[in-house]
């Protein structure tokens, strides 16, 4: 079975604004979904309808085999959502946050306890314990975020750009997490801006623009349907990012001879294959900063 099946899911908010239109995929369980778009392309919306939180005005979705309209409750119970908006509060601990969101649970104070450790030991939290969320890094308080959504062992999670913000270490813990995830075979439904993330993470991935599906499928599908090739890239020591030639090779007999040809010259050869920015562009027409 599959973890989501969406079918000619639409959505159109009061006074006409149109989200959605008749967008359709399939997500297998334990596998990491990407949605990618431009601002207002529609992502959120799709992610809200998944976690129950917006009915689709058109199509049906499934989540877990649960319908997203009509059977929203026993489904809530086997997800959890990590909202771009989410924030901890500044003056509890990163121990309390956990613990709280465990009894609001409704586990006792023992279990609790135990499933607060745990969570907190398997995101390498436990010797931040007693630090207010104040005194954490960005990267620290995303991973107590996270945590409160790990509580009730989740089969599938939501993560609304969850390492919007962080620095470069900080966005590999979150891929490690990710990773460990599917790893148990929770699936992890995933937005994000930045393309290196969703190239490192997504078994699939869903480009969106205004509403529309504009490319389903695995990231080196997404390459060779643009039909981009390998590059390779001559530059002079010490020069600028403008001073270089750049050549798509026809051949290996091309790569050979361009790479000798480097070499006598002193330059730095380099090879530039495709990447998922140039797919995206040319699937939504722009890069994924601008604004729909």
């Amino acid at each position: 079975m599959d973890a989501i099946s969406a079918a000619g899911i639409g959505k159109t908010y009061p006074k006409g604004v149109v989200a959605l239109i008749d967008v359709s995929f399939k997500v297998e369980k334990g596998s990491v979904f990407c949605l990618l778009g431009r601002n207002g392309a529609g992502k959120t919306t799709l992610l809200r309808i998944l976690a129950t939180q917006l009915r689709p005005t058109t199509g049906k979705a499934e989540v877990l085999g649960f319908d997203v309209s009509t059977r929203t409750l026993p489904l809530r119970e086997k997800i959890a959502v990590v909202p771009q908006e989410a924030r901890p509060l500044m003056m509890l601990s990163a121990y309390d946050h956990i613990y709280y969101m465990c009894r609001i649970r409704g586990l006792g104070d023992s279990q609790a306890k135990a499933r607060t450790q745990e969570i907190m030991t398997e995101l390498e939290l436990w010797e931040h314990k007693d630090k207010l969320t104040a005194d954490l890094s960005g990267g620290l308080r995303q991973r107590v975020i996270i945590g409160m959504a790990l509580i009730p062992k989740a089969e599938l999670i939501f993560l609304d750009e969850p390492s919007i913000g962080l620095d470069p270490l900080g966005r590999r813990i979150i891929w490690q997490i990710i990773r460990k995830m599917t790893r148990v075979g929770v699936t992890v439904v995933l937005t994000t801006h930045y393309m290196d993330e969703a190239e490192n993470l997504a078994d699939k991935l869903l480009i969106i623009d205004k509403g529309r599906t504009v490319f389903f499928g695995t990231v080196d599908e997404a390459k060779a349907a643009t039909g981009a090739e390998m590059k390779m890239i001559l530059q002079k020591p010490g020069t600028t990012t403008l001073d270089r030639e750049v050549i798509v090779p026809k051949s290996e007999q091309e790569i050979v001879e361009t790479v000798q040809r480097g070499i006598r010259e002193g330059k730095h050869v380099t090879f530039k294959p495709p990447t998922l920015e140039e797919a995206f562009i040319h699937f939504a027409g722009g890069s994924i900063e601008e604004e729909t």
